[in-house]
């Protein structure tokens, strides 16, 4: 089977003779040519009791074959697609729920269109979609799921011209919707959470929230599609498949293997750097930045900074506080009764919680570190001519161990909480932390961390 542009084969083995006929004819539309050996899966229905459930699965099955394949050499949507004769593909973003299915069966075969898919849509750096034409999946009320051919429906043939994006729509569906739909354009930033939460695998492609924001330029802009009844949709359609085309720029949606990383700090002077981030786009009218970080588990997470945030950001290259307060300055001009040093402090704060900045240097006790914790004090072995010496930390030096063993990293980690408990200064208690910290590194016991 044809599943966004890769080959999925179904083995029918095993099957009663009915059921292989009902597969074979709701995935008549995505057959591929005879003696294809290039599957990168092979997907082998459950027979059962319930026909309808086991076509379901299968779809869902080579579904998810069919993303693994593509993953990271396109744009993976949540998605349905209608393409027009010359090629132009109108793609329509929704959680399920918001409709898909039944759009396309409304006004595919209202206008004519080709089916391109009910539920997965891929498209590459080039704007070309790769379309995966499986069974429908038609809910009724609350009754189960059915699987139907696309042709059953009425829904065209792909055309033979190449198929091209040329529109991305959000589905809003409301039951408190006007009779007829209404279009409107979103901003690209505005739109973005939402196309994020509809696509699949975006921590595995290179540069994407870029390749994302060149593909959405290309059609003009993404639209928002508020409607109550599918069956008005045909007008609407028309004109958004009619819109002029934009070139797309193949080096603007291009992969990009850079990535944006720490720069080293200075020795001993705490700076902030940017944390790893895949990618970074910057939106203008008005000034943000969108950031995508991934976690250790692949998962990613797409943040937009707004404000000052962006200026702080692009200035944390090894850079301190002040460093950071001239950047916001020279961007944005001083900020009249407020203090400008209190406002980059706040936001600089809030970065570091959420992931965004670090703080350097970072310190954590060596894997080689001996100690033991007697509740009131830490007992430290200091390697000492070839054997080791007991070092005892008491009080705020206790502390600070304990708090390293939690995980706190920077000086500030360390010290905000410290002074607030004891109710002193931050800058001085800042600067015996600093200096019990030097000494540990010396001891042998705790390690800078660049």
């Amino acid at each position: 089977m044809h599943a966004l542009g890769a080959v999925v084969a179904i083995r029918l083995t095993g099957l009663e003779d009915a059921d292989a006929e009902a597969v074979r004819r709701v995935w008549a539309d995505a057959v591929a040519d005879e003696g294809r050996t290039d599957a990168v899966a092979t997907v082998s229905p459950r027979a059962g009791d319930d026909r309808d459930a086991m076509l379901v699965d299968l779809s869902q099955r080579v579904t998810r074959a069919a993303i693994e394949a593509v993953r990271g050499k396109a744009w993976i949507l949540h998605a349905a697609g209608l393409a027009a004769p010359n090629g132009r593909v109108i793609v329509f973003v929704g959680p399920s729920g918001s409709g898909k299915t039944c759009v396309v069966s409304a006004v595919g075969a209202a206008l004519g269109l080709g089916y391109v898919s009910d539920d997965a849509v891929a498209i590459d750096g080039s704007g070309a979609v790769l379309p995966y034409r499986k069974p429908l999946t038609i809910s009724a009320d609350e009754a189960a799921p059915r699987q139907s051919a696309p042709g059953e429906r009425g829904i065209g043939a792909l055309p033979d011209a190449p198929l091209q994006v040329a529109a991305i729509v959000l589905l809003d569906r409301r039951d408190d919707a006007g009779d007829l739909p209404l279009v409107t354009p979103v901003d690209f930033g505005d739109a973005l959470s939402e196309l994020v939460a509809q696509s699949s695998h975006l921590a595995d492609m290179a540069a994407p929230l870029q390749t994302m924001a060149a593909l959405a330029a290309s059609v003009g802009t993404v639209h928002r599609l508020t409607y109550r009844n599918a069956d008005r949709l045909g007008p609407a359609v028309a004109a958004l498949l009619a819109e002029t085309p934009t070139a797309v720029d193949p080096t603007a949606c291009a992969a990009s293997a850079a990535v944006l990383r720490p720069a080293p700090p200075e020795e001993g002077v705490p700076v902030y750097t940017r944390a790893l981030t895949l990618d970074a786009l910057s939106l203008a009218d008005p000034d943000r930045l969108a950031l995508l970080h991934v976690d250790q588990y692949g998962q990613g997470t797409v943040r937009m900074l707004a404000g000052i945030a962006p200026a702080i950001w692009r200035a944390a290259d090894a850079a301190t506080l002040d460093d950071l307060v001239a950047a916001v300055v020279a961007e944005h001009g001083t900020p009249g009764e407020r203090d400008a040093a209190a406002s980059v402090v706040s936001v600089v704060d809030t970065l570091r919680r959420e992931g965004v900045l670090e703080e350097r240097p970072r310190w954590a006790i060596r894997e080689s570190a001996v100690w033991t914790d007697l509740h009131d004090r830490v007992v430290v072995l200091v390697p000492r001519g070839g054997g080791v010496v007991p070092r005892a930390l008491e009080g705020s030096a206790a502390a600070v161990w304990l708090s390293l063993v939690d995980g706190a990293g920077s000086v500030r980690d360390i010290v905000e909480p410290l002074a607030a408990r004891l109710e002193a200064d931050p800058a001085a208690v800042g600067a015996e932390v600093s200096a019990l910290l030097e000494y540990l590194e010396d001891a042998g016991v705790v390690a800078r961390l660049s």
